[in-house]
């Protein structure tokens, strides 16, 4: 029983921080109601990809750079962050509250960290060397869903509130990332695939998560400062 307590903690303990490290972030706080909701449709992603998988989603070998490539956009980047952004889609249709670009960022983290959340106990309960792969998965899986999920709510929240560019910024809110997802995969699963080339594509890995982590911090302050510059001139008038 301690140890199953012990698994949940670990599983969830990452998604939790950063996510309320974000929400804390905004300066006009969402009810926790539907913070709460973004959290459940997160979670409910899960069990969505695995019954797309079990309908038909293609199963590839990952011990080719070819089929590591095919599994990690194919059987994980299109499916996961496609139903992330029905989810947030379905989210901001329904809630009043969504009235600040800084909103997308946070709905779509508390999606995003729901989703990693319940893929982390999936993970966990699954793997006897489940302290290993709680760290592993605590430093590099949980904060790229978060960083997903950030660049998909900020553009999100762009297309959300400018009309006149709505389609390109939605259409960048779904592909980004799963760009940034797949390759990040990609990156993962080829490491052990070439002894001669596993130092490049770690090299790679590594270079990739630096990137992507400072290009997510920039971005996080560019949707507060539009916010801030919002509320500013409305009351300038």
């Amino acid at each position: 029983m301690t140890e199953t307590i012990l698994k949940l903690i670990a599983a969830l303990a990452p998604a939790v921080v950063l996510g309320f490290v974000l929400v804390r972030k905004d300066r006009r706080p969402e009810p926790l109601g539907w913070l709460l909701a973004a959290v459940g449709l997160g979670v409910l992603v899960g069990p969505a990809v695995m019954a797309l998988a079990y309908l038909g989603l293609p199963d590839f070998p990952i011990d080719t750079f070819e089929g590591a490539l095919l599994s990690s956009f194919v059987s994980a980047a299109i499916p996961e962050e496609g139903l992330k952004f029905v989810a947030l889609y379905l989210l901001a249709s329904r809630c009043r509250h969504f009235d600040e670009v800084f909103d997308g960022v946070v709905y779509a983290v508390c999606i995003g960290m729901g989703f990693a959340g319940i893929e982390n106990v999936m993970y966990l309960f699954g793997d006897e060397n489940w302290v290993i792969m709680s760290i592993s998965r605590a430093l590099l899986a949980v904060p790229m869903h978060y960083f997903f999920a950030v660049i998909m709510g900020a553009f999100f929240a762009l297309g959300w509130f400018d009309r006149r560019n709505r389609t390109a910024y939605m259409t960048a809110a779904l592909l980004v990332p799963i760009a940034v997802h797949g390759i990040y995969d990609t990156l993962c699963f080829s490491i052990d695939i070439d002894d001669g080339l596993s130092g490049l594509v770690l090299l790679l890995f590594i270079l990739f998560f630096r990137h992507i982590r400072r290009y997510v911090r920039n971005l996080v302050n560019s949707m507060l400062k539009l916010d801030e510059y919002g509320s500013c001139a409305q009351n300038t008038h």
